[in-house]
């Protein structure tokens, strides 16, 4: 059963990570090493981060962990040979494998704080940590990693409360926010929502309310029908304009205009024909352009984190998008709407009676879609709301079954909250595999023998 959230037991935990970095910083600290993981959250946090540590004119350096490699290995060309107390590890975005983590901190000398908002591994008895480890992470006191805390609203929270001017860089942690939340800003919940409208009154992000298509609020009304992801408008999603226009048409609607232009009469013609709601989202005055949106800001930094992770530290500072940044948004946009409509229309599914098996390694959706495709489906409950999604193929590279694994919110109350990675744990425990993730969200790599055991036992697993 899901656990009522602690908010003083969080904050608790947040005020000594803070007492403990100012005290040091003071009299220990020379050198601060950040790690962070390669998307928008992790890339929001890091930035916040690296403002708190410029204001406080420590010397700084920071690393990228895409989680392809285990801890062990991934800090090995990191962590310096020499334990002294003046280099400090600040994890942002990552670090709740604490079963790898903990005997690597155990036997150094340096402090580390890990400012996390993924699933802690059970087996981690929190009541026994290295003395030089803070660790905050608000989902061991009840919260949602998603719905509740995004990484980056944690690094916002724990940078602002050392130096308050920081809220200026607010910014960052809406990117994280948007991106990770899945939401319309309207309906963000806890300290996203806490922390989204402190930035809103501080006029550091403008708050605005139209017609929701996420992924081109950017776009005219024909490809915001087209290209949206959130939501993915049904009948109209991946189709041809001629397909679109005709609608327009037919609700006298000039197909170029720019969706955050219409007006009501336009949104509510709109609404009534199609699934689309109205809503809240969120622009970044000093941007231009894509930028200026923060989901569709946020979705460009996930893509470009996995093809250039370069030109996403570079993109998150410029105020208006590169020609090469345009060009591969646009590419992953039209590839993702397509994507679901294959999904829905086209990919065969294997059906229990608690799980939905999908095989997307037939060459029609390429594997590194398998992720966005399963996320946005399942936010969009293109599938059954109640079964869990296992979408994924044969890895040529290492002959292993990659899948990705997701649920619905709905699917977590009725579960009692019991999700993703729950059941990530026991597909490991008794099948092995490699793999984590959220209650909503997670990722697994398993041998094709346990695969076909997951299949025949899924049920009595879930």
């Amino acid at each position: 059963m899901s656990m009522k959230p602690n908010r003083n037991k969080f904050l608790a935990d947040l005020s000594n990570a803070v007492d403990n970095f100012i005290d040091n910083s003071n009299s220990h600290y020379n050198n601060i090493i950040a790690i962070t993981h390669n998307d928008a959250d992790g890339i929001g946090s890091l930035k916040i981060i690296q403002s708190l540590l410029h204001k406080m004119n420590l010397e700084q350096d920071y690393f990228i962990y895409n989680r392809s490699s285990s801890w062990a290995a991934y800090l090995k060309g990191i962590l310096p040979k020499s334990h002294e107390r003046k280099n400090t590890f600040i994890f942002t975005d990552v670090g709740s494998s604490l079963t790898e983590l903990i005997p690597i901190i155990s036997s150094r000398k340096e402090d580390f704080y890990i400012l996390d908002h993924h699933e802690v591994d059970d087996k981690v008895d929190l009541d026994d940590l290295p003395e030089n480890l803070f660790f905050v992470n608000p989902t061991v006191h009840g919260y949602d990693g998603l719905d509740h805390v995004a990484g980056a609203t944690l690094a916002y929270m724990f940078a602002k409360s050392i130096k308050p001017a920081i809220i200026k860089q607010g910014w960052l942690a809406v990117i994280g926010i948007a991106g990770d939340s899945l939401r319309s800003m309207d309906k963000l919940k806890s300290f996203n929502k806490d922390v989204y409208e402190e930035i809103v009154n501080e006029e550091i992000v403008n708050d605005k309310e139209g017609l929701i298509l996420f992924g081109a609020m950017n776009d005219n009304i024909k490809n915001g029908l087209k290209n949206s992801i959130l939501p993915f408008v049904k009948g109209y999603g991946g189709e041809n304009d001629h397909k679109i226009k005709s609608l327009l048409s037919e609700l006298d609607i000039d197909p170029n205009k720019k969706i955050v232009d219409l007006n009501p009469t336009e949104i509510n013609s709109l609404i009534m024909k199609t699934h689309i709601s109205k809503g809240n989202y969120a622009i970044i005055p000093q941007k231009q352009g894509l930028l200026r949106h923060a989901f569709e800001h946020s979705l460009l930094l996930n893509i470009l984190s996995f093809k250039n992770i370069s030109a996403a530290l570079s993109i998150i500072q410029q105020k208006s998008i590169t020609r090469y940044a345009q060009g591969i948004y646009l590419e992953y946009i039209n590839a993702l709407s397509s994507n679901l409509k294959i999904l829905s229309n086209e990919l065969p599914h294997i059906e229990t009676k608690k799980a939905i098996f999908i095989d997307a390694g037939n060459g029609k959706i390429p594997p590194s879609n398998w992720s966005d495709t399963a996320s946005f489906s399942t936010v969009n409950e293109l599938l059954n709301p109640n079964k869990m999604l296992f979408l994924g193929g044969l890895e040529k590279k290492t002959q292993m079954m990659k899948l990705s694994i997701r649920c619905s919110r709905g699917y977590l109350k009725s579960h009692e909250g019991i999700g993703v990675n729950n059941v990530i744990s026991k597909v490991k425990d008794n099948f092995g595999g490699m793999g984590g993730g959220h209650k909503l969200a997670g990722g697994l790599r398993l041998s094709i023998p346990s695969y076909n055991k997951l299949k025949e036992n899924v049920d009595n697993l879930l």
